[in-house]
């Protein structure tokens, strides 16, 4: 609580601020304009921490899937990498087997969409990510970003809640639960996600999986 408090503070502040200086009658319009828009994005900020905090806290509450169904992950990656075509960053599925694991699909997907966007956000414009999918004893998603790849002092925090790095691209944070999200479902499904640089340059997110023949 005291986390997700701090991580209000700053946007609350910065609400307020805009406010009291729109009371101002003589304001330019132009100024005007610029502190609405700073209150609109102060304001999605934190309706996204407070969404994706009560995601998480949902998640944390469960104990188990329940009712488990076989799925195939190429098919959603598929779809998961043709959505993210307009992007300035290029994403590559590279060809290869498919893989079945047994779990829940939406929760699955919401794992890889994370992973992929974060992917995303650390890549320079013109960049590339490269996605593959292996299925050796286990079913093995591999997502490599073409950033400046993780700083040694935050290598053992990136999976805590509301650590986030700033995005080289214009030094914004995300809300720092995207991963501790990821992890979670992981877990869920009784399999790993881990995150350390590549030897090669960039970042690579591993989500290891059960496959729906292992017993």
């Amino acid at each position: 609580m005291q986390t997700l408090t701090h991580e209000l503070k700053s946007p609350l502040s910065a609400i307020r601020g805009a406010a009291e200086l729109l009371e101002d009658d003589g304001m330019p319009p132009a100024e005007r304009a610029k502190f609405l828009g700073n209150i609109g994005r102060e304001t999605a900020r934190i309706q996204q921490v407070v969404d994706r905090m009560l995601e998480l806290t949902a998640l944390e509450s469960r104990r188990s899937l329940g009712t488990l169904a076989p799925v195939r992950l190429r098919p959603m990656l598929e779809q998961l990498v043709a959505a993210a075509a307009p992007r300035q960053v290029r994403v590559l599925l590279e060809p290869g087997e498919d893989a079945v694991v047994e779990g829940d699909a939406f929760l699955l997907r919401q794992a890889l969409s994370n992973l992929l966007e974060n992917a995303i956000d650390f890549s320079p414009a013109g960049g590339l990510v490269h996605v593959r999918l292996r299925s050796v004893g286990k079913a093995v998603v591999t997502v490599r970003d073409a950033g400046p790849g993780i700083p040694g002092y935050a290598q053992a925090k990136v999976f805590e809640k509301f650590y986030s790095l700033p995005r080289p691209h214009n030094q914004k944070k995300s809300t720092g639960l995207g991963l501790s999200f990821v992890q979670r479902i992981a877990a869920l499904h009784r399999g790993s996600i881990a995150l350390a640089n590549h030897p090669d340059g960039g970042a690579v997110a591993t989500l290891s999986l059960r496959r729906h023949d292992s017993r």
